[in-house]
């Protein structure tokens, strides 16, 4: 069973509506040009939280574990990271990586990924990746590193049939991924994944759920614009409630409850963290909790959620 060609591209109605979104999220990006430092500060820390969860859950070094990323995505700063600070890390993602920014490089994103993915990526090239990049170089500076590229680290293809070899991963990490993966694939993609998941093993798995305020991607409910004040056309949960714009991008709109399931067929639950426990409660008015009144407060507000996941015993349930 395969992934869908890529997670990248949505199917927005009409010309005007893609530009809008597309517009919109350039904007976005423009206006967090200056805050790279906080961001690489927020990457590093996360770096250090999957340190502390691997090494208090299974009793080894996270400098001696065979990491793997799920959708190391269009901007790999996470691989990038890990593979820099000399982790044994390496990643998949169904669209090809731009790296380097050669010409080689860019045709076959556009051979794999296709013309949108083309557009976007080469313009986040010209416009982002220089900033982002040497953000990050400063950022591993402070760690004694330097950022290095290695693009054999970065593998294309879908994890569902990758072939990873059976309890070879000491370490699975996924942000922001398994929300653009259709539900007929997920169980493919988990099961594959656990068959690689070493017996002492941790997968931390994020994904954005899709009651949250963002969760239906527009950008003008992301995080990073939910207090900016800009001029919005959707109401807040447009998604759960007229739907009238689409993201640029392919959702499977699970909720909670969906991924609990999924991920209790197939490894052991030891927790689920609220990453942003709160997100949006300022437009939660009595009148959005009466019409959402199938949603709980708790999945309204909380975009993005974390799952803990160990290896099922051979024998257990």
């Amino acid at each position: 069973m395969s992934l869908v060609k890529t997670n990248s591209v949505g199917h927005i109605a009409t010309a005007g509506d893609w530009l809008w979104e597309n517009l919109q999220f350039l904007r976005m990006r423009l206006q967090g040009l200056q805050g790279r430092g906080d961001d690489m500060a927020e990457l590093m820390a996360e770096l250090d939280g999957y340190r502390t969860a691997y090494e208090s859950l299974s009793g080894w070094l996270f400098r001696d574990a065979a990491i793997f990323e799920v959708g190391y995505g269009a901007r790999p700063l996470r691989l990038l990271a890990l593979t820099s600070l000399g982790l044994n890390a390496r990643g998949i993602d169904l669209d090809a990586p731009l790296l380097s920014g050669s010409v080689p490089e860019l045709l076959r994103v556009l051979r794999t990924n296709g013309w949108q993915r083309f557009i976007k990526s080469t313009v986040r090239a010209k416009v982002f990746d220089a900033h982002e990049r040497r953000a990050l170089d400063r950022a591993l500076a402070q760690r004694g590193a330097r950022l290095r590229i290695q693009p054999e680290r970065f593998l294309v293809g879908d994890i569902a049939t990758a072939s990873l070899a059976p309890s070879s991963v000491d370490f699975f990490c996924s942000e922001d991924v398994f929300e653009h993966i259709p539900r007929d694939a997920l169980d493919a993609v988990c099961a594959s994944m656990a068959r690689a998941l070493t017996p002492d093993g941790v997968a931390l798995i994020a994904p954005a759920v899709f009651t949250g305020i963002g969760g239906g991607h527009l950008v003008e409910w992301y995080a990073h614009t939910l207090g900016s004040g800009m001029e919005r056309r959707s109401e807040p949960w447009e998604h759960l409630r007229q739907r009238r714009f689409q993201a640029d991008c392919f959702l499977n709109e699970m909720r909670l409850a969906d991924y609990q399931h999924l991920f209790e067929r197939h490894f052991r639950v030891e927790a689920v963290h609220n990453l942003q426990a709160g997100h949006g409660a300022a437009f939660l008015t009595e009148d959005v909790i009466e019409e959402l009144d199938d949603y709980s407060e708790e999945e309204l507000l909380g975009d993005k959620w974390r799952f803990v996941l160990r290896k099922k015993p051979e024998n257990g349930p």
